[in-house]
């Protein structure tokens, strides 16, 4: 080894000194012609081509596969255990997965979600909420019970402001819909005192009429400012709930809740009528036959006058009902209301009321043209234009009553029951009163 040795070796310094002007003299060299050996180097390494596999160009056998290997008739993959049971003589049986999530708690679990999951009795604050609820709901129904309309008001308030899970009460579940409107109608409820006096004719009999009227003297009476405010409160629900045909059955919507608002409407009308009649001292519900026998008017002059008064009433209230009618007409006319069961027979019974309000218009015009009417300060009629009312209304009360015929035919098609009295009184014969003249 002492041969290779160097024959001379420089000091420290000077190997220092001699390696760094050699790295300097690199440096100078690679500045100067590094870009072209670096260009050269590409081009080279990009016409150098690569290998190929020898494999490649031979084609490809394909694995021979035994056709009649029971695995592959069966389809079964020879990794996995046999099924049990019957197998291959019967089909595989699916296992049931207890572990599936629901599609309901699936995408509530997204973010955002889609979905509210429901109520799940784990939930104590939930809970605690519909406790509360139902509290409130027994001290609204006792309220209303009791007559108490204010408290119960404000515990209508507390309900609509109680929210379960962070949801507010729907209106529709559960009847609260129709509970709203009742209070809207009665919390400004007065009390009214019977004016119809019971008869005179008996002492035994004037006792028991009197105590019965004491009992029955006070009577509830609505506003009309009170039945205004529930027919709105239903156009809005109408408008807030349309009917949609997408929508689930068991949702209540513009299908049910007409029902409702054409029931306030025609009790509004009969209840406006009846406190005038109370106020004429003709008890409600009785025909313009008994205005002669009204309890407490022996004399002549107030039958005229009563008489008189109950004959405007009743042609107000005939004004006052046909609006309802028009509503209800425009209404059927579109799906799915056509087919509504309640709407249908909303309208015949409408129909057997303008029917009647008609045809005791005819009488009163008829008695017109006879002389022996009472309404002398009304405006000036000759007898053509008495005989023509007279006609108009009998003939539109012939048309309601065939209407109601339609209808409450249509609904005994449908499985409906149809009352026994409304039948028998469909089943007379409609007889219009002839004239003196006509007849004469």
């Amino acid at each position: 080894m002492a041969s290779f040795a160097p024959v001379y070796n420089p000091p420290t310094s000077h190997q220092s000194f001699l390696t760094r002007e050699q790295k300097r003299e690199r440096k100078r060299k690679r500045d100067a012609g590094g870009d072209g050996d670096n260009d050269g180097d590409v081009s080279s390494d990009e016409q150098s081509p690569l290998p190929k596999d020898e494999d490649e160009d031979q084609p490809r056998v394909p694995h021979p596969v035994n056709k009649t290997d029971p695995y592959y008739v069966a389809g079964h993959p020879r990794e996995q255990p046999l099924p049990r049971g019957n197998f291959p003589h019967a089909a595989i049986k699916e296992a049931r997965q207890t572990d599936e999530v629901p599609i309901e708690e699936e995408i509530a679990r997204l973010n955002p979600p889609l979905f509210v999951s429901k109520y799940t009795p784990q939930d104590k604050h939930g809970s605690l909420k519909r406790r509360h609820l139902d509290n409130l709901t027994a001290v609204l129904h006792q309220c209303m019970l009791r007559g108490d309309w204010k408290r119960a008001s404000r515990t209508w308030g507390l309900i609509l402001r109680t929210e379960v899970q962070g949801r507010g009460i729907d209106v529709r579940q559960n009847g609260r819909s129709l509970v709203g409107a009742e209070l809207l109608m009665r919390r400004n409820q007065t009390l009214e005192q019977r004016q119809v006096r019971p008869p005179s004719s008996s002492s035994a009999d004037s006792n028991l009429q009197r105590s019965n009227h004491d009992d029955d003297a006070m009577l509830p009476v609505i506003s009309d400012e009170g039945f205004k405010t529930a027919r709105d409160y239903y156009e809005r629900l109408i408008l807030q709930y349309p009917y949609l045909q997408r929508a689930p059955h068991s949702a209540i919507n513009a299908l049910a809740i007409y029902p409702a608002l054409f029931n306030v409407w025609m009790y509004e009308v009969q209840s406006r009528a009846d406190r005038a009649r109370r106020k004429i001292g003709v008890v409600p519900g009785s025909g313009e036959s008994d205005l002669d026998r009204s309890p407490g008017r022996d004399d002549e002059n107030d039958a005229v006058e009563r008489k008189k008064g109950f004959n405007q009433i009743r042609n107000q209230e005939l004004q006052q009902a046909v609006p309802i009618a028009q509503r209800m007409d425009e209404l059927v006319l579109n799906p799915p209301y056509d087919n509504s069961l309640e709407l249908l027979d909303q309208r015949g019974n409408l129909a057997l009321w303008l029917s009647e309000m008609h045809r005791d218009m005819s009488k009163i015009y008829l008695e017109s043209l006879s002389g022996t009417s009472s309404d002398d300060d009304g405006p000036p009629m000759n007898r053509y234009e008495f005989r023509a009312s007279k006609r108009w209304h009998e003939q539109e009360a012939k048309k309601e009553r065939d209407k109601a015929t339609k209808i409450f035919q249509q609904l005994a098609d449908a499985k409906v029951d149809v009352p026994e009295d409304i039948v028998a009184f469909l089943q007379e014969d409609f007889e219009e009163v002839p004239d003196k003249e006509d007849s004469g």
